[in-house]
């Protein structure tokens, strides 16, 4: 061998189209996999060691195309930019007419991005073998210090045998990041780059040959829209829709088409794999993926969009004729390139008829899966015509967000009563029309409205009962301390279940904290350690005073009477002032970690009981205010079991049970 190999490159377009061209594995798989098309291989085989050696993982590329000579391992291999399509048989592989899928010269710096070493081994037919080693510390060393790269000749190892010819590449020293990629998905992933692997063109991962099940796609899929000349028979399924759109080029002179599909799956769970994201449309070009997903340069706000897939062929983006628009990377294009525009342009206007298509498909199944519970079937077919397209809207708006059966029927519940809400409404604008002979028509609306006011009651009532039974069962006394403490203020049913909304004003209410505040100022160290703090709300025509003591702290009555009565006296005073006169009655309400010290006596806690009484003070426990709660919603139910049609139509829909689930 006469001359030595030399890498000469410049150190800024090294760390740009080398060291960091590449993010994943995959993508560097990618490259190497399209040099083997372009080297007209029938085989490839990749393969992870399983077997840590010395530094680390190695990963070893190995296909039986044509090789390499001294001349090409020259003027090809280690020139960076040789122009593929420029030279030699141009836009068509030698031997076997495929479409070439280099272009820029560029790819082979892809391994760079991943390993710190690079073995080549490579032979051409009637030639032999030949082997370089490229090394990334090295390679800087020399661009550093303004020198040439000269990669080292290497032997090249008797297992590997090359036939008649072929090329293995090792990437050796793999990078830290490199090792999270090299896992169970690794032939799914190299799978989803490519739609030319078949019989002619076959590659392996770790001696298990890809196929196109492997890519995992098809089999998630509800609906689709396919183009060009695509296979739709893969998606025959019989819940599945496939829509065969006859429109396929993205410009008006009808010069660039695409072939492929876009569609949606039934659950954008499906969509994660791991750290796979999958809703996103991979745009292909010569059998290879050229830009992992075109609905990044635009996002549709809906709904829908978590549910996308999608794949299209859009080789005129790298047609060799024109001008080349793909970024240096080759995984992105020049968006502003016209062709670029195009076939955005084509995906946001499929996009939309896909949005249009799926909330009709969503009405439809929505309406059908409704309808499966004979009591909303019933309701249903009971309503007028403009209600009743109303209705199937909103099925179809269920279908699409419930995330179990159980959701299912909360949203159908609430729907429904929503719906005889606003039939009761339009009902009531009838009433000035009313002629004095018909007012039993009115009696009927009323009646109609106090069945709704319950079934909205019944529905809260069990809501807040739920909620106070997983606090007694769940939360420990300390635990449950805290939680009261920080919900107490705003959710006074806790207290009373007639206690909804809290009525003061603000200024009232200020004016009121601060006169507690000057209270509180002058309480003594032992006073101020016992209590937690001090809150006033004017709810159902009642003014509550809730005084918060810690867990910890026992009290007696004696003492929590000399407390409280200063705060009832301030709040009469300020109520004088503010408002001219007491306007309504006070209650206290002292909720305590531990029973009072006077309480262990039955006769003296029935005496402190009633003296409480007498100034209008309740003393609870954290405990009991649970359990007081809970007794107080349990009786409500009980009593309220003479259900009205309404009523008994949300209790048929709770207690259907689907069959397919």
């Amino acid at each position: 061998m006469s001359e030595e190999y030399t890498l000469d490159i410049d150190l800024n377009v090294l760390n740009h189209l080398g060291l960091n061209l590449y993010s994943n594995v995959p993508a560097v798989l990618a490259e190497l996999i399209a040099n083997a098309w372009d080297a007209d291989a029938a085989r490839v085989d990749v393969s992870v060691s399983v077997k840590e050696q010395r530094d680390g993982k190695q990963i070893v590329i190995k296909d039986d195309g044509c090789g390499m000579d001294d001349t090409d391992m020259r003027e090809k291999f280690l020139t960076v930019g040789y122009q593929r399509r420029d030279k030699g048989s141009g836009d068509q592989t030698e031997n076997k007419g495929r479409p070439v899928m280099g272009r820029k010269g560029i790819g082979k710096l892809s391994v760079l991005s991943i390993a710190r070493k690079v073995q080549v081994f490579t032979q051409k037919k009637g030639t032999d073998p030949l082997a370089i080693e490229l090394d990334v510390e090295k390679i800087q060393e020399a661009i550093e210090n303004k020198q040439k790269y000269r990669p080292p000749v290497i032997d090249v190892p008797k297992a590997i045998n090359f036939g008649h010819s072929g090329t293995v590449i090792i990437l050796r020293d793999l990078k830290k990041r490199v090792n999270a990629s090299l896992d169970a998905h690794l032939r799914q992933r190299v799978a989803r780059r490519f739609s030319v692997i078949s019989t002619d063109f076959q590659v392996f991962v770790n001696d298990n040959e890809i196929t196109l099940q492997d890519r995992n796609y098809l089999g998630k899929l509800e609906y689709a829209l396919v183009y060009g000349g695509f296979d739709e028979s893969k998606f025959e399924h019989d819940e599945r829709y496939v829509v065969r759109r006859e429109e396929n080029t993205v410009d008006e002179q009808g010069q660039y088409a695409v072939r492929g599909w876009i569609g949606l799956v039934k659950k954008s769970g499906t969509l994660q794999e791991g750290v796979d994201n999958l809703n996103k449309i991979s745009i292909l070009a010569r059998g290879k993926v050229a830009l992992e997903d075109i609905l990044d340069s635009f996002r549709e706000g809906g709904l829908y969009t978590k549910y996308i897939i999608g794949e299209l062929e859009a080789d005129f983006l790298d047609s060799t004729e024109k001008e080349d628009i793909a970024t240096s990377s080759r995984q992105d294009f020049i968006q502003s390139d016209d062709r670029f525009v195009q076939l955005r342009t084509f995906v946001e206007r499929e996009l939309k008829y896909l949005a249009r298509e799926r909330a009709k498909l969503k009405d439809e199944e929505g309406a059908k899966k409704a309808s499966e519970i004979p009591a909303i079937k019933e309701w249903y077919e009971s309503l007028q015509s403009d209600t009743k397209t109303a209705a199937k809207k909103l099925f179809g708006r269920i279908n699409q967000i419930a995330t179990d059966e159980d959701h299912r029927k909360t949203l159908y519940k609430h729907g429904v009563l929503a719906f005889e809400h606003l039939r009761h409404k339009e009902k009531l604008n009838e009433l000035g029309q009313l002629d004095i002979n018909n007012l039993e028509i009115a009696v009927k609306l009323f009646s109609e409205l106090d069945d709704i006011e319950a079934s909205w009651y019944y529905q809260i009532t069990e809501g807040r009962l739920d909620v106070i039974k997983k606090l007694s069962r769940h939360i420990d006394d300390d635990v449950l301390e805290k939680v009261i403490q920080r919900h107490i203020y705003n959710h006074l049913w806790l207290l009373d279940p007639s206690w909804d909304m809290a009525t003061e004003t603000p200024t009232l209410e200020k004016s009121i904290t601060t006169a507690f505040d000057k209270i509180s100022d002058k309480l003594t160290d032992e006073e101020k350690r016992g209590r937690l703090d001090i809150l006033y709300k004017k709810t159902s025509g009642k003014h509550v005073i809730i005084e918060l003591k810690k867990g910890s702290v026992t009290t007696s009555t004696y003492s929590l009477m000399g407390q409280v009565d200063k705060y009832i006296s301030a709040l009469r005073k300020q109520l004088r002032i503010d408002t001219a006169n007491e306007d309504g009655s006070i209650e206290a309400i002292c909720l305590v970690g531990k029973k009072l010290s006077d309480w262990e006596d039955t006769e003296r806690r029935q005496e402190s009981e009633k003296a409480l009484e007498a100034k209008h003070i309740r003393v609870i426990t954290y405990q009991q205010l649970i359990r007081d709660a809970e007794a107080s919603y349990q009786k409500y139910l009980e009593k309220s079991k003479d259900k009205g049609r309404i009523k008994k139509l949300l209790d048929e829909i709770e207690s259907f049970e689907d069959s397919a689930s």
